[in-house]
């Protein structure tokens, strides 16, 4: 009888060795931590599975959803423009109604491209991406969709599609985020130039 206990609780301790753990978290803060740094690594798996372990009810999706945001925001203010691009990316895929992170997700592409050296392709079309989920997400997105739609077009060379945008955001465009305008003015003498 005792070696048939010492048996079963070898077997026991050895399934559980081989059995995936789940992390635990002391703390929502905790948990939406590690949401956002599996996130803004890449780790959209990861960055799910810690979403559906914790963030089970509407106050804690609104919480999350809350830091996310916020987290997403702080990266492309200060510089960390492909951080803040992981970030809204997951955010948009945990909430399809996210009109603001879609938005937020086609800003920081497009200060991931203001900032590059030049064109690259994968980024012309997560740009061009964003640019149509946000257009679909909203009848009237924010104003920089249409200068990131510009940027798409100039990189994927499609001019006459630029000059097209570029019209429709200069239409709508108040002259804010004034961080913009060294951009808009660049694009305007490409424009003008081609």
């Amino acid at each position: 009888m005792m070696k048939r206990t010492i048996l079963i609780a070898a077997v026991l301790a050895l399934a559980g060795c081989r059995s995936t753990s789940v992390q635990t978290y002391s703390s929502p803060e905790e948990a939406i931590r590690a949401i956002i740094a599996a996130a803004e690594a890449g780790e959209g798996e990861e960055a799910s599975r810690i979403f559906d372990t914790f963030a089970r009810s509407s106050v804690q999706r609104d919480r999350v959803f809350a830091e996310l945001f916020d987290a997403g925001v702080s990266r492309y203010e200060a510089g960390r423009h492909r951080a803040a691009a992981d970030v809204f990316s997951f955010v948009c895929e945990r909430y399809p109604g996210a009109v603001d992170a879609r938005e937020s997700l086609v800003y920081a592409l497009l200060l991931q491209r203001g900032h590059s050296d030049g064109v690259e392709p994968g980024l012309t079309a997560e740009l061009e991406a964003a640019v149509a989920d946000a257009r679909a997400s909203s009848p009237t997105p924010a104003v920089w969709v249409d200068l990131a739609a510009t940027r798409a077009a100039v990189d994927a060379g499609d001019l006459p599609r630029a000059r097209e945008n570029f019209a429709v955001f200069l239409s709508a465009w108040s002259g804010e985020p004034a961080a913009l305008t060294a951009y808009v003015e660049d694009l305007d003498r490409r424009l003008r130039a081609e």
